[in-house]
């Protein structure tokens, strides 16, 4: 959990804490490590982490730019996974992750899938995900739509109204559930293929695809809670920010505090609303350096 990980500067002790973790794939434990590993990279600035992190943690499809960095992380998890500790990155892994109980077999089937994150590997993730999709929902994959907008207002208005329904039904559609400024996303998040057992003529079969969430969102982990109220805010009956800025305060948050050991405090609220990202609030704190061509009113998120 990267949450108590940034947060041990507030332990008066600053006592070790642990976390295990256990799973039955090697491309779940390939993405813990990625999006570890993309989390300590201080080669990148701040804002470029938490875009990049929730990009690769929650889309289906990539940047160009961030497929790129994807297949450039290959070889450095390659090598902490085989213990040739060369780089920093690799010794920082190896200071926060013991794969001791990893026997060989395992560290080969996830070396197998980092080397499948390529940019030259063939994978139709669009197509993948709109096989479950039609598999999930049947004789009614023609009117998905519906049945998106019911399981929205059914499931999730009232327990965490701060998903903001365009962004769902928009994952729901496209698998995008976080939007970088105005960026297209042409290459598939090849970090979300995986192999899952079944049966192909009456044999028993691994086959790859597309196997992950189609039903709850990624909003769930990171944003639907902060400890700053104000990104709660209702006006108008309506949220003054949305579920993609409460993950971005909770990213560039940890990120502050693992980086300086002091809790993040947003700024003053101003009257009008900020646009859809979380940094054109944080333009007065002057924390992170922007573009000159960067124009964030284009990421408003009209209500």
């Amino acid at each position: 959990d990267l949450g108590p990980m940034s947060r041990l500067g507030r332990r008066p002790e600053r006592e070790k804490v642990s976390v295990n973790i256990m799973e039955d794939t090697p491309e779940a434990l390939a993405r813990h490590l990625l999006l570890l590993s993309i989390f300590l990279d201080t080669d990148l600035g701040p804002r470029e982490r938490t875009e990049m992190f929730l990009e690769v943690y929650g889309n289906s499809h990539l940047r160009k730019q961030t497929a790129a960095y994807v297949e450039s992380k290959v070889q450095t998890l390659v090598r902490f996974l085989t213990e040739t500790l060369t780089g920093d990155m690799e010794k920082r892994l190896s200071e926060l992750v013991d794969l001791s109980h990893l026997k060989s077999k395992q560290r080969d089937a996830i070396e197998k899938v980092f080397l499948s994150w390529s940019c030259e590997v063939e994978t139709d993730l669009a197509g993948w995900r709109e096989k479950r999709l039609r598999a999930y929902y049947e004789d009614r994959y023609d009117y998905r739509k519906n049945l998106f907008d019911w399981d929205y207002n059914m499931q999730f208005k009232d327990i965490a109204s701060v998903i903001h329904k365009k962004l769902f039904m928009q994952w729901k559609e496209e698998g995008i559930a976080f939007e970088i400024r105005e960026s297209k996303y042409p290459e598939p998040n090849r970090t979300l293929a995986a192999y899952a057992e079944g049966k192909e003529k009456g044999f028993a079969k691994l086959k790859r695809g597309y196997w992950g969430d189609i039903v709850q969102s990624p909003y769930w982990a990171l944003g639907t809670q902060a400890e700053d109220e104000s990104l709660f805010k209702i006006r108008s009956a309506q949220h003054v920010k949305t579920c993609q800025h409460v993950c971005e305060y909770n990213m560039y948050a940890m990120l502050h505090e693992l980086s300086t050991g002091d809790r993040f405090e947003m700024p003053e609220e101003k009257e009008q609303s900020y646009g859809r990202s979380f940094w054109s609030g944080l333009s007065a704190l002057e924390m992170v350096e922007e573009d000159e061509e960067d124009d964030l009113t284009k990421d408003r998120l009209d209500l």
